[in-house]
């Protein structure tokens, strides 16, 4: 059987003939869960996104600080490097900080800015014609309808042409039909705006149902609820991610997100994987912590999956 995940930064490109002709949202697809989290480091500030109990004890945020990175970062990679392994997928939340105009990325604590990364991604697809990205963005935290549409006219600047238009249907977006129309960039944006621009998929077209647990058996029995519920019209995306709550990490203090949610699920996650298949109504968009952890084993088991269709 081909191995389709020889060389992860051309698996698009390197799909065979009939998988290329398949709607993209009929394809497995590896995302990474907070994308941009790997920016988090020891001068990030708390974020409005950050649970009330965070934000009750901002007073104490020197002290807070490096335990609430070791619960807040998801990935250790940055986006080039993910682009690079794979990953097709990125889960992306934006908020402004105080007496600024610029746009973050956050999860608890500010991350990147925005514009240096959709920079790193749009030089990423120039150079690679046949691979797309869909960009989901998620929630945003402290924005005027005037920032959204600033942000939304940076979007159309950085990606232009590459920005697949909106339409119900989905069954034609083909990576196939996206190459021959020079589109790249699949923007889901999950704001208040995204019914009037055309370049904008709103939150209906990729459905991503949150499981909202700690504890492995109630993750995966969510995630095969929301397949078996999929609308086979839509993309679909499924977290396969456990989310501490604020108190089970305090009740883990001295360890890290890393340690008590993702190594533990690792094993489970791929045996859950293993059993899926791509097509009509099957797994599409799959999402992932440290994505790149056993040398991007999760990009590469999830990309083989396509072999099923063949």
């Amino acid at each position: 059987m081909v191995n389709l995940a020889i060389d992860l930064e051309f698996w698009m490109t390197n799909l065979p003939d009939k998988l290329r002709k398949l709607p993209v949202i009929h394809l497995a697809i590896p995302g990474s869960h907070d994308s941009t989290t790997y920016a988090i480091n020891h001068t990030s500030k708390i974020s409005p996104d950050a649970r009330k109990p965070i934000q009750l004890l901002k007073f104490l945020e020197p002290l807070l600080r490096p335990l609430i990175i070791k619960w807040s970062k998801t990935q250790s990679t940055n986006i080039t490097q993910q682009l690079n392994a794979g990953i097709r997928y990125f889960d992306l939340r934006i908020a402004m900080k105080p007496h600024s105009q610029n746009y973050y990325f956050v999860h608890n604590l500010y991350s990147e800015c925005v514009d240096t990364v959709l920079t790193q991604i749009n030089s990423f697809v120039e150079e690679h014609s046949s691979e797309i990205v869909i960009l989901d963005f998620q929630h945003f935290f402290n924005l005027l309808l005037s920032d959204h549409k600033r942000l939304v006219n940076q979007l159309k600047s950085i990606f232009g042409h590459k920005l697949l238009p909106y339409s119900y249907s989905m069954k034609h977006v083909t990576l196939d039909y996206m190459k021959e129309h020079s589109y790249q960039v699949l923007l889901v944006y999950r704001g208040d705006i995204s019914n009037v621009e055309e370049v904008l998929w709103p939150a209906m077209s990729f459905p991503t149902p949150w499981p909202d647990t700690f504890k492995i058996p109630v993750l995966i029995d969510f995630i095969n609820q929301g397949l078996k519920n999929r609308n086979c019209a839509l993309g679909f995306v499924s977290q396969c991610v456990l989310t501490p709550t604020v108190w089970f990490a305090f009740r883990h203090i001295f360890s890290s997100l890393k340690n008590k949610c993702v190594l533990p699920l690792e094993p489970q996650k791929y045996e859950w994987l293993r059993q899926q298949k791509p097509g009509d109504s099957g797994l599409n968009i799959v999402i992932s912590d440290f994505v790149e952890y056993q040398d991007f084993a999760f990009s590469k088991t999830v990309i083989n999956l396509n072999q099923k269709l063949l």
